[in-house]
C-alpha cells in the first residue's frame, strides 16, 4: 500500500508556470506579417519571464494586453505570472479567457485543472483533466492527476482505467506498469497483476533483481501477494 500512496504525488510537484513558459516558447506563431511586431513584443515579455524578471514582465504584459486583450498567448503568459505569485483565482480568470476562445487548448485545460485541484475543487479539476485527455489522450500529467483524485476517493477501478491508458500509450513506462500491477492487487485482480509485473520484469529485468527470490517465489505460490510485493 505504501507504493500505491505514491500515486497521490504524481505530477503534483510540476511547476505549471514553468510548463506554460515552455509552451509559450514551443508554440508556433501564425505567419502573419501584420502581427509580427505584436508577437515580437510578446516574445520579449516571455524572455523576461524566463529570466525571472517578473516585475518588468508583469508591467509590460499589462500594456500588451490592454492593446491586445484577445491574445491567447498573452493571457497564458499572464496566467503563468499569476501562478508564480500563487494567485490561483487570478490565474483561473486568465485561463478561462483562453478556454472561451480555444476550448481545445490542452495547456489551458490542464492548468485550469491544476488550479481547481489546488483550491480543493476536485469535481471541476476532474472535468478539466478529462477534457484534456479527450483532445489528447496521450498526455501523462492529466491522467496521473485523475488517477490520484480517484485513488484518494477510493475509486480504484477508475484509477486503474487511467493507468491502463498510460500503459497503452507508454508501454515501456515501468512506473506506470508496476503501479497498475499494484492497483490490480489492491482490487483482487491477481492474474492481471501477475501479468503486469511479468511485463515490467521482461522490459527491465535488472530493476527487479533481489537476493530474496526463493522467499518471494514461496509467498507467491502461497497466494500471499501483498507480502511478496513488500519483499
Amino acid at each position: 500500500m505504501s507504493y500505491l500512496l505514491e500515486i497521490l504525488g504524481r505530477a503534483i510537484a510540476i511547476d505549471i508556470a514553468d510548463l506554460i513558459w515552455h509552451w509559450l516558447n514551443a508554440v508556433k506563431l501564425p505567419k502573419n506579417p501584420d502581427e509580427s511586431a505584436k508577437y515580437e513584443q510578446l516574445g520579449k515579455i516571455v524572455e523576461l519571464m524566463g529570466a525571472l524578471k517578473l516585475d518588468t514582465a508583469r508591467e509590460q504584459l499589462r500594456f500588451y494586453l490592454f492593446e491586445n486583450p484577445s491574445c491567447v498567448r498573452g493571457r497564458m503568459a499572464a496566467a503563468a505570472i499569476c501562478l508564480r505569485d500563487n494567485q490561483l483565482r487570478e490565474a483561473i480568470e486568465e485561463l478561462n479567457s483562453v478556454y472561451m476562445r480555444q476550448p481545445n487548448n490542452t495547456m489551458a485545460l490542464y492548468a485550469l485543472g491544476h488550479c481547481y485541484e489546488r483550491l480543493g475543487k476536485e469535481s471541476q479539476a476532474v472535468e478539466f483533466y478529462q477534457d484534456c485527455l479527450k483532445f489528447k489522450n496521450y498526455l501523462q500529467l492529466p491522467a496521473q492527476r485523475l488517477a490520484a483524485i480517484y485513488f484518494k476517493n477510493g475509486r480504484l477501478e477508475k484509477a486503474i482505467e487511467q493507468y491502463e491508458l498510460l500503459k497503452s500509450e507508454y508501454p515501456d513506462d515501468i512506473t506506470a506498469i508496476v503501479t497498475l500491477g499494484q492497483l490490480y492487487v489492491a482490487t483482487g485482480r491477481y492474474a492481471e497483476a501477475a501479468e503486469a509485473f511479468n511485463t515490467a520484469i521482461l522490459i527491465h529485468p535488472d530493476n527487479f533483481q533481489t537476493n530474496d527470490e526463493p522467499e518471494i517465489d514461496m509467498l507467491i505460490h502461497d497466494g500471499q501477494l501483498h507480502d511478496a510485493l513488500e519483499q
